[in-house]
């Protein structure tokens, strides 16, 4: 049995992983009532806002159903977190290693940010940050293998919304953002930072263009 799994883990590592954190989520969704409930999550953020405005025009009430919907979609988010983690280590160095790293995040019940977690903007913002951080490194892989047929200016400006949503989310997130524009610069792809930045303002228009029909202030937040 033992070295059926371990067959499959070498043969499918990245199944096996995401089997594991599945199981793991399962398991504490349903008994630790306390998953995803860290009192951090409720500072005041544009997020919990948003939410707060949607709860009061459904008229929907804190009940122990809601709760258990609260937990399912945290740990649908931390499990894609974990398949970032995974993703983005892959192609910086190998699948062994990928698998090792990717696992702490995968038996962790404290995701994502590997538990540390300072509130809901920070816990939202960050799978979108690892997915555009994602796309940006597999396209610079493909470049600089000379798979240049490969690469596509579409999936930079993907790559920018992801990002642009991320600061939107989790504001402290742009300095992370800046970095990875200064580098592609540094490798001499402009045109890689020039359609990931269009890709940011677009993102941000969106949110902007919602928060005016909404009639909410993101500067209460910035602030707070």
């Amino acid at each position: 049995m033992i070295k059926r799994v371990k067959q499959f883990k070498e043969s499918h590592p990245f199944t096996a992983l995401m089997l594991i954190a599945i199981a793991v989520r399962v398991i504490v969704v349903i008994f630790v009532p306390g998953f995803g409930s860290n009192r951090e999550l409720q500072h005041p953020t544009l997020f919990i806002g948003f939410l707060d405005k949607v709860k009061s025009w459904l008229s929907i009430s804190e009940t122990q159903g809601l709760m258990l919907l609260s937990r399912s979609l945290y740990a649908l988010v931390s499990i894609f977190t974990v398949s970032m983690v995974y993703r983005i280590c892959d192609l910086t160095s190998n699948k062994q290693n990928a698998w090792l790293l990717a696992l702490i995040p995968a038996i962790s019940c404290v995701m994502p940010s590997f538990g540390i977690i300072e509130n809901a903007s920070a816990f939202l913002g960050l799978p979108l940050l690892l997915y555009g951080a994602n796309i940006v490194l597999r396209q610079e892989v493909l470049r600089e293998n000379n798979l240049k047929e490969n690469v596509h200016r579409t999936s930079f400006i993907i790559a920018g919304l992801m990002l642009g949503l991320a600061i939107c989310f989790w504001y402290e997130s742009v300095f992370i953002v800046l970095s990875i524009l200064l580098i592609l610069c540094i490798k001499r792809n402009h045109n890689g930072a020039l359609m990931t930045f269009i890709g940011m303002v677009v993102s941000f228009a969106f949110v902007w263009l919602l928060l005016l029909i909404l009639d909410v202030n993101p500067w209460n937040y910035v602030v707070s």
